[in-house]
């Protein structure tokens, strides 16, 4: 209203101010005419003269276009300053997430002393002061006060992060056949509520452990019955529902977490040792096979109907010694062959797809593979006894690091839920957990 009033005081009367007035009416800006007007009563007389009328309607447009213009400029600056502080935030955030993530999954400390600790580090007479239980051919469990409460998450392993190096977190055991001790330990499962199962082959009994070795329960593997029979175990797997699946010579058996023996499946005898695994997305179990000539796998529904036989006759890459074996989240089948000192991969209907490995002790090579699991990713772990370690492999077979050296006898291995690897030692007696630093 001031600018108006001085441009009117400028011009004088000679119309401008009513030119200005028609040109926002025709703008249907009517309620700023009638403010004017309402303002200054004088403009409601009739201008004396109509001179240079249509230079100053020009004019007026041209100031009118020139003020829409800066005011488009104005905006469309704001926005793009806002739009660049918003990203600068959103970068921001992303770091400090990033950051707090990296933290998270670099907090676990390895235990003092490192891979040169010596073991047991926890048994059950250091945590507690309780006579040590009575072992039973019931199937019951051997029970400890020390319990863990379960959870079920539903998540998958995490996949681990290729180029971190590794550390041994924990080792327990020892020979002998009292709380937290084995016999020639073979296969290990860990539970979605990070449960250690470990098969005690010659104690005849699974013993349950936290992530750090501190015992828990114990049942020996006894199959239902008048005679008691008791299972070697030779490996054990772990199924959606946390139930466990223990294979032995000539016996496929299903546990609940506390040791009650659900089902029974019975197999031929074989002499050699059998690996078991459950696939997530079929619930189908897995067994290995070999008679000292042929090697089989042996493909179950959980109700003990067969669905077939892979690898064997035709479908067979060549004659081969089946030990332990897993399947992927694509649901190949992944299998160590202890006499080609390989990998065999095939798809989940039993078609062969490839192999990886051959005998030998470089990075590539294996020599006698024994336990593999896979992690969220694809990635392979394999339990390299032959050469003392675990390797790491992509989900197409090529060398990726070690995960631990300097083993006795590597025979199993799987991994925790969290990215940690467990690894049974046949020769030592001994089980390790493996984590990233």
């Amino acid at each position: 209203m001031e600018l108006l009033w001085e441009w009117q005081k400028r011009k004088g009367n000679a119309a401008t101010i009513h030119v200005l007035m028609e040109a926002l009416k025709n703008a249907q800006l009517q309620l700023v005419v009638d403010s004017l007007k309402g303002e200054f009563p004088e403009l409601n007389e009739k201008p004396n003269s109509d001179m240079g009328k249509a230079e100053n309607i020009e004019a007026i447009r041209k100031e009118i276009k020139m003020l829409e213009e800066n005011s488009k400029k104005a905006l469309l600056e704001q926005k793009a300053e806002m739009n660049k502080k918003i990203q600068q935030l959103q970068e921001t955030m992303m770091k400090e997430m990033e950051a707090r993530n990296e933290e998270l999954l670099t907090a676990k400390q390895p235990v003092e002393g490192g891979s040169q600790q010596k073991y047991p580090v926890k048994t059950m007479s250091d945590q507690l002061s309780i006579d040590k239980p009575t072992a039973t051919n019931t199937g019951h469990v051997q029970q400890s006060v020390v319990q863990t409460k379960r959870k079920y998450t539903g998540t998958t392993v995490r996949p681990i992060r290729v180029g971190q190096p590794w550390v041994e977190k924990v080792r327990f055991g020892g020979r002998g056949s009292g709380r937290g001790e084995f016999k020639r330990p073979r296969g290990v499962a860990v539970s979605h509520d990070n449960e250690v199962y470990i098969a005690d082959w010659f104690n005849t009994r699974i013993q349950v452990f936290t992530m750090d070795g501190v015992y828990i329960r114990e049942f020996t593997i006894t199959l239902p019955g008048e005679t008691g029979k008791k299972l070697e175990p030779h490996d054990i797997a772990v199924d959606r529902n946390d139930k466990m699946w223990v294979v032995g010579n000539d016996y496929v058996a299903q546990y609940s977490r506390e040791g009650t023996c659900l089902a029974t499946m019975e197999l031929p005898h074989a002499r050699f040792i059998r690996g078991i695994t459950v696939a997530m997305a079929t619930e189908q179990v897995i067994v290995t096979e070999y008679d000292g000539q042929n090697g089989r796998l042996r493909v179950f529904n959980q109700d003990g109907s067969e669905v077939g036989t892979y690898g064997s006759g035709h479908r067979s890459p060549e004659p081969w010694w089946p030990l332990y074996v897993t399947v992927d989240g694509e649901g190949n089948i992944l299998v160590t062959d202890g006499k080609n000192h390989c990998v065999h991969v095939w798809d989940r209907e039993g078609n062969f797809k490839f192999k990886f490995g051959s005998e030998g002790s470089d990075e590539s090579q294996l020599k006698n593979p024994q336990g593999i699991c896979v992690d969220g990713k694809g990635n392979i772990i394999v339990a390299d006894r032959g050469n003392g370690c675990v390797k790491m492999f992509d989900s197409q077979g090529r060398f990726l690091c070690y995960i631990g050296s300097g083993m006795k006898g590597p025979q199993a291995v799987t991994v925790s839920p969290s990215g940690d690897v467990v690894v049974t030692d046949w020769t030592d007696n001994t089980v390790s957990v493996w984590t990233q630093v």
